[in-house]
C-alpha cells in the first residue's frame, strides 16, 4: 500500500520542482502554492518562510539517512556514506541552495546547524552523557563546520576525489577523541 504524501511533502516537492527551473532566491511563497495548489495559510501553518522549508527538506533526509544508525550493522561510515550519496543525489537542489543564499537564511549555516544537532544527538547516545562536555562539544563543531564546508566546495563543483574517497576522508578526518562514540 502506497503511503499518501503529508501537506509538508507536497509543499516540499513543489519548492524542489521550481527550483530545478530557478534560483532559490527568486523563488516565492505565491509560486510554491500555486504549484501545488494550496492556499499561503496552508504553508503559513507548516513553515515559517521558504528558508524554513529549505531547512525541513533537508533535515528530513539527514533524519532518515541517521536513524539507520544501528540497525542490521549499519555505522558511522554508512552514514557518511549515504550522506554523500544524497549530496549526489541532490545535488542541483544543493547547490542551488548554497549558491543563492546568504546571511541570517545562508544555507551552508542552517545545515551546519542541523548537522551539528544531528552529529551531537549521536554522540550523546553513544557516551550515554546527560549533557556533552565542553571540548567534546568543540571537537564536534570542529568537525561538523569543517565537513560541511568541504562537502559545499566538492558538491560546487571541486570534486576533486571521487564520491567513495571522499567518504573515507570525512571518515578519517573525524577526531580521535570522537571515535568511541560514533563506533
Amino acid at each position: 500500500m502506497q503511503r499518501r504524501r503529508t501537506t509538508k511533502e507536497l509543499i516540499a516537492d513543489s519548492f524542489l520542482e521550481l527550483s530545478a527551473k530557478k534560483s532559490v532566491n527568486k523563488i516565492t511563497v505565491k509560486e510554491i502554492i500555486a504549484n501545488c495548489g494550496l492556499t499561503a495559510t496552508t504553508f503559513y501553518n507548516h513553515f515559517h518562510d521558504k528558508y524554513d522549508l529549505m531547512i525541513w527538506i533537508y533535515a528530513a533526509s539527514v533524519e532518515k539517512i541517521i536513524n539507520q544508525i544501528g540497525k542490521d550493522g549499519y555505522q558511522w561510515r554508512d552514514t557518511l556514506s549515504d550522506g554523500v550519496k544524497y549530496a549526489i543525489e541532490n545535488k542541483n537542489f544543493l547547490v542551488n541552495a548554497i549558491e543563492h543564499t546568504g546571511g541570517y537564511d545562508s544555507f551552508i549555516n542552517n545545515i551546519s546547524k542541523v548537522n551539528l544537532k544531528v552529529f551531537l544527538d549521536c554522540i550523546k547516545s553513544g557516551g550515554n552523557f546527560k549533557e556533552i562536555p565542553a571540548d567534546i562539544k568543540i571537537l564536534a563543531k570542529i568537525y561538523v563546520y569543517g565537513t560541511v564546508c568541504m562537502m559545499c566546495e566538492w558538491l560546487i563543483g571541486e570534486n576533486f576525489v571521487a564520491a567513495d574517497d571522499f567518504v573515507k576522508l570525512i571518515e578519517d578526518a573525524l577526531p580521535a577523541p570522537l571515535k568511541k562514540y560514533l563506533y
